[in-house]
């Protein structure tokens, strides 16, 4: 571990006047604490909240409903610390800080940053700040209350406790999950109504704002009915911190937080084993299961615990206990098996072919979606063993397409449309359930919009500064004596 003249160096230098643009605050836990520093004040707090204050708390702004619906948040866009929101701060940053795999600082970019310096996007997300926390949450069909849209929010923890109960998971004491942190949205469950089967939709990546607001518009037909026949979060899922792909996924699969279930990051250190560790690459995602504690407790296996089954998991790498997945075929060695089968995306029908063409990530992307498209017509077509009683499915384009452009952009919104309709694909093959199937629509994080002249990066300032790092993931610095 660094010494604490290395830590307040580098707190200097990230800090510092040459990275303004870039640096939102840096979080870090000692003492038995964890604290929050910007350039105008600190706090020292717990899970809790406050023990401590000088000068300006920059995380005591925790409202959840700020910049919501899509023209606040447009016409707010890109705040300032002072003017933003950091929803379950305190408690958001302690979990991370419990893990003894946690980095010696968090460093939050600001919102209008744009990493072009590594290959950077319009659309960023992984921060603690609201827009970039804020994911949907749509709940629909049966066992499910039809509620509308309610002026409320829940959190990416509580999705697997809510879903595992309406799939029919046995209780434990006092949870539904092993270490669950996240609690049961009873307020939107008809408990007399239980479902046959569960059918779960994570689009990656994608703004809750804008989603409502293109569905309300009639451009996302097939997200429209489902908030016509459900409940929707008007103020959305907010993720836990980092609000980053694998460490979220695996949130709204357990129900506890990156700090518990172990996937800490897209990339992070293991410093006593001096082992980096990936997990959301496509060389690594049908290994990144292996690094969820065995503590926890994913929906798959709550399932297969109480006798509930079978379970599948389509394109989700954090698949543990899952009857069948995608990821199984890597794991197997069968990877002809999965290359063989991504369609050539210029002759996929129903992608936008302006942005396949323009944008790598969008063509493979879609390439990818069309899979899971088919693989869940297989799997309800019982072409793998009988019909699951929990599908989990992950559609990755709008990511894709909300990094290009940024959320309110063409090709974010074509990524949505597009989902849209591989969605309602699935959904036509299903028959919509026929009338005894719940569904869930949600994402791991929201999206916000870049400053494309917000350059710069915080490490240049730490390697003037002589000190010796490594940052994980653009973030988790490990600082070296």
């Amino acid at each position: 571990m660094p010494n604490e003249a290395v830590r307040e160096r580098a707190l200097e230098a990230l800090l510092g006047d040459a990275t303004k643009d870039a640096v939102d605050m840096v979080l870090l836990a000692r003492d038995g604490e964890c604290q929050a520093h910007a350039r105008d004040g600190s706090v020292g707090f717990d899970a809790g909240g406050p023990r401590w204050v000088k000068g300006r708390d920059p995380i005591a702004r925790q409202d959840p409903t700020m910049f919501s619906p899509l023209d606040d948040e447009i016409s707010g866009r890109r705040p300032t610390n002072e003017r933003n929101s950091y929803p379950y701060a305190y408690s958001s940053v302690a979990q991370l800080f419990a893990n003894e795999r946690a980095p010696d600082l968090a460093v939050v970019h600001t919102p209008a940053h744009n990493w072009e310096e590594r290959g950077g996007h319009r659309g960023e997300h992984g921060s603690l700040d609201l827009v970039q926390s804020r994911a949907p949450l749509i709940l629909a069909g049966r066992g499910v209350r039809r509620l509308g849209r309610i002026d409320t929010h829940a959190r990416m923890v509580d999705v697997a406790p809510t879903l595992a109960t309406l799939a029919g998971a046995a209780p434990l004491t006092g949870t539904v999950l092993r270490r669950q942190e996240g609690r049961v949205l009873t307020e939107t469950l008809d408990e007399q109504d239980q479902p046959e089967r569960v059918v779960a939709f994570l689009w990656d990546g994608t703004n809750a704002n804008v989603l409502h607001a293109m569905a309300d518009a009639g451009e996302l037909p097939n997200v429209a009915r489902l908030m016509s026949e459900g409940t929707t979060f008007g103020h959305g899922l907010i993720a836990s911190f980092p609000s980053v792909t694998l460490a979220n996924h695996t949130s709204a699969i357990t129900g506890v937080h990156p700090g518990t279930h172990g996937i800490l990051h897209n990339a992070y250190f293991d410093r006593a084993n001096g082992r980096q560790i990936i997990t959301n690459a496509p060389q690594t995602w049908h290994l990144a299961r292996d690094e969820i504690s065995p503590d926890v407790e994913t929906i798959f296996e709550a399932l297969a615990r109480s006798g509930v089954g079978p379970t599948a998991a389509v394109d989700e790498p954090a698949d543990r206990g899952a009857g069948y997945s995608t990821f199984d075929f890597l794991r197997r060695g069968e990877v002809k098996a999965v290359e063989g089968a991504l369609p050539d995306p210029t002759s996929i029908p129903g992608a936008t072919q302006e942005f396949v063409e323009l944008k790598r990530e969008y063509a493979w992307s879609s390439s990818a979606d069309t899979i899971a498209v088919m693989q869940a017509g297989q799997l309800w077509r019982e072409e793998h063993g009988p019909r699951p009683r929990f599908i989990w499915i992950n559609l990755i384009l709008p990511d894709a397409g909300n990094h290009a452009g940024g959320p309110y952009s063409d090709i974010g919104h074509a990524a949505l449309r597009d989902t849209d309709r591989r969605m309602g694909e699935i959904l036509d093959a299903f028959e919509w359930g026929g009338g005894r199937t719940a569904f869930a629509l949600l994402a791991d994080h929201g999206m916000e919009e870049s400053d494309p002249d917000c350059k710069g990066d915080f490490d240049d300032a730490l390697t003037a500064a002589g000190i010796r790092f490594r940052d994980e993931a653009y973030g988790f610095v490990y600082l070296e004596e």
